[in-house]
This record gives structure tokens, sequence and C-alpha cells, in this order.
């Protein structure tokens, strides 16, 4: 049997953090536990130094990102398959660990994308952007340095880098976390959303080859001050691919981000 490092970034995830920490070191496929703190502000540090004999705590005073977390946790790691698990899941189960590790483990598929599955039919929002993840520590030791700049664009230069490698997708039933305005003020929930949107669709540019018009629109995104001025800059932007996403991802977020909030 393969030794596995689970590897958790976490950056002010008080309200989960000790819930995914609980399960992942009580699962028996898991050699090691490594938690990177990506500089959190809030008690995320307290709750984890609580498990300090348990897991493998690495304290980053500055947020890096989560493309830089996740690589000083891969360079730590003793595992030869390694697994990524974001800390704002709500309710992670020693089954969909089992369900993920089991392509790698008996099977040896070169990775595993776990699916958050909201129900039996439709698939959790974001599902190619999932942060649950397997892969062989010796495929990603080629890709850290490009991982450690990609911050929140690291699952699309992961879906990118292994396109053309046998991946299996896992439904986790059932399985969800916390959207950013269930944990966030409004307004640091859009900045932060805004942040991860735009870095995510700078890692597409880089795919896409984008043109330098494209870019500096893009760049504009984090400056727009009403929703209906985000729209209009998303409308500029020539590449559908890159355009799509931003609508799919970006504005859908925050139409359902300010529903919630009217309710409260």
């Amino acid at each position: 049997m393969m030794k596995v490092s689970a590897i958790v970034p976490c950056y002010n995830e008080e309200k989960t953090i000790t819930k995914v920490v609980k399960t992942l070191s009580s699962c028996k496929l898991i050699t090691e536990l490594i938690v990177v703190n990506d500089g959190s502000t809030d008690s995320s540090l307290t709750k984890l130094k609580l498990f300090e004999e348990k897991i493998i705590l690495i304290n980053l005073k500055k947020n890096s990102g989560k493309g830089a977390a996740l690589v000083t946790g891969v360079k730590k790691a003793k595992g030869e398959v390694v697994m990524f698990i974001d800390a704002d899941v709500v309710n992670l189960k020693d089954k969909n660990i089992k369900e993920m590790l089991e392509p790698v483990l008996k099977y040896q598929w070169r990775g595993v994308i776990g699916i958050r599955q909201k129900g039996r039919l439709l698939p959790a929002p974001f599902a190619r952007l999932s942060g649950e993840r397997v892969y062989y520590k010796a495929d990603l030791v080629l890709l850290l340095k490009r991982m450690e700049k990609s911050r929140f664009g690291i699952e699309v230069l992961l879906n990118h880098a292994f396109a053309k490698k046998p991946i299996k997708k896992v439904k986790l039933m059932k399985m969800y976390g916390l959207y950013k305005y269930e944990k966030r003020s409004p307004a640091l929930a859009i900045k932060e959303y805004l942040e991860e949107g735009v870095e995510i669709a700078k890692e597409l540019a880089k795919q896409e080859k984008l043109r330098p018009e494209d870019i500096k629109i893009i760049n504009k995104l984090k400056k727009a001050k009403t929703f209906k001025e985000l729209k209009e800059i998303i409308n500029k932007i020539s590449n559908i691919k890159v355009r799509e996403y931003l609508k799919k991802y970006v504005l859908k977020y925050l139409e359902k981000a300010r529903e919630w909030w009217k309710k409260w």
C-alpha cells in the first residue's frame, strides 16, 4: 500500500477546519496530514494548534495564495500519493476519502477530482474547479514552480496539466462547503471572490493566450463598483471561453450571494 499525504490549505476557515482535521486525522488510509495555515487572521491557527500531535502544521505568517500553500505542503509530504482537501468542507466523511483514494491506490489512475454533489442529478456549482483532488507526488513535483504562482488559479492549472492523462472524476454525494458569503461580511466576501475570479481568469488567459487588450480588461474587474459595471466589463472580453467562465462562475455566484444577503 502506498503512503498517502493529505494536504489542507487553510485561510480563515475557523468555522469548518476542526471537523476537516478530525475526519482526515482519523482515517486509516491517510499516512500523514499536513495543514498549511496561509496567514489566517481569524482563530484558525488557534484551533489547529490543538491538533499539533496529530498533524504537521505549517504556519505561513503572510497569505501567499492557495497555489503556494499547496506547494509548501507537497514539498513537505513524504507519501507517494498526495490528496488535496479544502478547509471549507462542512461534512467530509471517511467514505468520501476512500472514494477518492481508491482509483489511484487500487486501479492506478493518474489522478482523481472529487466532484461535490448537492443531489443525485445536479452537480455542485463550479465542479471542474473542485479543490478535492488526488495525484501522485512525482507528477506534482514537475509542476511546483507553476503551481506556486497560480494562487486561486491552481485548479485551472491542474486541469490543463493533466488534461491528456487518465483522471477519474468521483461524485462526492451530498458533500458541500461554505460559500464566501456564508462566512464573510458582504464587503469582504465580494472583495475576496472578485480577487479569486480574476486569478482564475488570468490562469485561463495563459492557456488561451489572450490578447493584451483582454488581459487589461480582466485587470479592471476588481475595480468595478457595481454589479452592472462588472457585467459591462465582462462583456467587453473578446475571448469567448474566458468571458463565459466569468459569466457562469463570477456573475452567477454574486447573484446567488445577493439573494442570500436579502434574506438576512
